[in-house]
Order: C-alpha cells, then sequence, then structure tokens
C-alpha cells in the first residue's frame, strides 16, 4: 500500500499535469460526455482502489450497526476469494441496527451506515471535481439483503464550500429484486445482485445541514465536489411520523449524514483526521463503552458470497432489539458524472 506522502505527491503530479496539458492544448472548457468519479469493474480500468474510501457507522458513537468495504471478484464464491484482477463490483455491507445498548438509553439515536471517498490534499490545494458540465449522477448498483432496508440509502455530495456541515443528498430508490428478502440474516442462498442503473439530476440534489433540510436552498457548487458517498439511514427520519429522540440525545440522522460528509469512522488502517476526531467526540456519549450484542462469526458455506454474519447475544443487554436490524449489502460497479437527456434513445447526450 503506497504511504500517505507517495499518495498526495502522486495527486499533486497528476493535478500539474493535467492543468498543463489545458494550457498546451488551450482546453480551458473541456465537454465530454461523462466524467468517471468511481470505478470498481476491472473491465471498465481504472479500478478505483478501496483504500480511497473512509466508511463508518452509529458503533463509533456507541451504537450496534456494523459496516465494511469488500471487493467482489466476477466468479468468486466468497468475499475472501475475491481479487482486483477480476473484480466485478464492491460491496458495501453489514448488519444496521436500531439497537440502543442500556448503558446509552435516551443518549443515542441509533441506525445508520454510510462510506465516501477520502478528501484529496495536493500542493494544489485540495483535488475536487467539476462537475458544471454534467447534468446527472449515472450510479450502477444492486442491493443484497433485508428488504426493510431496501429503499433507505441517499447519495451525498459534499461541495468545498464554506460551511463543512452542508451535504446534498438524494434518495436512491432501488427496485425489489430476489436478492432483497423477508429475511434480516444473510443466507446461503441469497442469489448474486441484480444491477440497475439510476441518473440522478444534480439539480435536484437537497441541501441539509447538520441533518436537517436547510430552510434556504441554495444552488450547489458543482465546480468543486469534494467528496462522493452513500448511506443507509434507518427508521424515525425526517420524513417519516414518530416520536422525536429523547431530550439530551445525540441525533443520529445529524451524525449519518456527517459521517458521510467527513467521516465518522477510519478507513482500514487510517488514523483518524483531526477534524473527525473533534466530530466524534463532540457526539460521543458520556459513560462507559457499551457492550456489544453482535457477535462476529466467520462462514466458508459455498454461494454468491458470504462476507461474515453476526450472531445476536442474550436480548438483556440491549433494548429495542431486534426488532429493527437486519443484514443489507449496497454493490456498486460504477460512479459517473453525465451529460443526461432522458428523451434520447441512447440514454444520453
Amino acid at each position: 500500500m503506497a504511504s500517505p506522502l507517495k499518495a498526495y505527491l502522486d495527486r499533486s503530479i497528476n493535478v500539474f499535469r493535467r492543468n498543463t496539458a489545458k494550457v498546451i492544448r488551450m482546453d480551458a472548457a473541456p465537454s465530454p460526455l461523462s466524467l468517471p468519479l468511481f470505478s470498481f469493474d476491472a473491465d471498465h480500468p481504472p479500478v478505483t482502489p478501496i483504500s480511497a474510501f473512509a466508511l463508518g457507522s452509529d458503533v463509533d458513537i456507541g451504537g450496534l450497526s456494523t459496516c465494511a468495504l469488500t471487493p467482489i471478484a466476477a466468479d468468486a464464491p466468497s468475499a475472501s476469494t475475491s481479487s482486483s484482477s477480476s473484480q466485478s463490483h464492491v460491496s458495501f455491507h453489514g448488519n444496521l441496527s436500531l439497537a440502543v445498548p442500556h448503558a446509552y438509553v435516551g443518549r443515542i439515536r441509533t441506525g445508520y451506515a454510510a462510506f465516501r471517498n477520502k478528501t484529496r490534499p495536493t500542493l494544489f490545494g485540495e483535488e475536487t471535481w467539476d462537475l458544471e458540465l454534467f447534468t446527472h449522477l449515472r450510479v450502477v448498483v444492486g442491493y443484497r439483503g433485508w428488504e426493510g432496508w431496501r429503499s433507505r440509502w441517499v447519495v451525498n455530495l459534499q461541495t468545498d464550500g464554506p460551511v463543512r456541515s452542508d451535504l446534498f443528498q438524494h434518495r436512491l430508490d432501488l427496485p425489489p429484486t430476489s436478492s432483497s428478502t423477508s429475511s434480516r440474516l444473510l443466507t446461503p442462498d441469497l442469489p448474486p445482485p441484480t444491477f440497475s442503473t439510476h441518473h440522478l439530476p444534480l439539480s435536484a440534489f437537497v441541501l441539509t445541514n447538520s441533518g436537517q433540510t436547510s430552510t434556504t436552498q441554495i444552488p450547489m457548487l458543482r465546480s468543486r465536489i469534494r467528496t462522493v458517498g452513500f448511506g443507509l439511514l434507518g427508521g424515525g427520519r425526517v420524513d417519516e411520523s414518530g416520536p422525536p429522540a429523547p431530550t439530551g440525545a445525540v441525533d443520529l440522522e445529524d451524525a449519518g449524514r456527517r459521517m458521510a460528509s467527513s467521516g465518522w469512522g477510519r478507513a482500514d488502517g487510517e488514523d483518524i483526521d483531526d477534524e473527525l476526531a473533534g466530530l466524534i467526540a463532540s457526539d460521543r456519549p458520556r459513560g462507559p463503552s457499551p457492550p456489544s450484542t453482535l457477535a462476529p462469526t466467520q462462514t466458508t458455506s459455498p454461494g454468491y458470497h458470504r462476507v461474515g454474519q453476526t450472531q445476536a447475544v442474550p436480548e438483556s443487554t440491549v433494548v429495542n432489539a431486534p426488532a429493527d436490524e437486519g443484514y443489507y449489502e449496497l454493490c456498486i460497479k460504477s460512479v459517473h458524472a453525465v451529460r443526461y437527456d432522458p428523451e434520447a434513445d441512447d440514454g444520453e447526450a
């Protein structure tokens, strides 16, 4: 794995090369039909490494939800045998739980998991994406897991604006398939995902701030997109009726969206930076560490892939469990910015 310093210098050199090439070609305003943001399919290189992403869940502030990001090979019977040379997609998977440990009752609100790309500092400032010439975000995704979580996915965009808690968000309407099931567990007979293509209008992304839809909607700064991410938000969200969070509770809708924009957790092998550490410290409940109710177990069963399963320990450890708890798996092939005309025969303009 490349060191952070080498990655920093490589990004800086790439930015310099691209800008120099634009000057030489006198191409100040290129107009491509699409701009690849992430590709996880070896048939469409270059493949974005999973080390480029940060991920986390409510476990970072005392909850019980788990998450992982795993590359999956086209013919892999299990995640452990996947390889980047034949990679088909990446799997963001885990167990989402709304259970609250007794030590944290009335103090936290659980039910989120998300990931987004890491920020990309260079010698010339932070590297961002310029989407001014594009109309839509095209994502190729599939879903496996409990049906209860299928309709709760969102796509998050953060711009390089002055307010870091600002986040533009759009729902990801995943269609029901044979791989979305009524079972809350990952079963051996769960079929591979069925991929579908979604075009999300950039103009339809809604501005949120600290977990709430902003009363003043402003246009997205498309010329400087800092991060792109996916989030799974459990029950009790802003579009649902129900009792408010307890007084003094940490609003994990806020936590989940800020995680998607700035990251609560850490990527594998990466220390949390100062910005993230401050966010975590501000929302972490006081008191002892919560007891874990989910004991990971390894599996060697055949099938598409089984990235792990969870086993509950006695219910006396938690409250509100296991009514809203289940396995999720978002499978992603690619993310592009595109110029898209829904009326065009080929889907792009």
